[in-house]
């Protein structure tokens, strides 16, 4: 394990940004993919569909194993 200058380390890292959860990650905002809003919704995550605010399009949530979010039009 190695460790920056502040003493985190590189886990710690993956922790806060969510990369260590994986798929299971859970998210509570998004930006629309056709509009480009910013749209701040209840807890979701791989597999659930979500609902942007602003044009009214839906999008299927997907999470890679990177914890990275994805959405697909539903």
């Amino acid at each position: 394990m190695t460790r920056d200058d502040h003493g985190m380390s590189e886990e710690d890292d993956e922790k806060k940004s969510g990369a260590a959860l994986g798929v299971k990650r859970q998210f509570d905002e998004f930006e629309c993919p056709a509009c480009s809003a910013h749209n701040p919704f209840e807890t979701f995550g791989n597999g659930d569909e979500v609902l942007c605010n602003w044009c009214g399009m839906y999008f299927v949530v997907i999470v890679s194993d990177e914890g990275t979010l994805k959405l697909r039009e539903a």
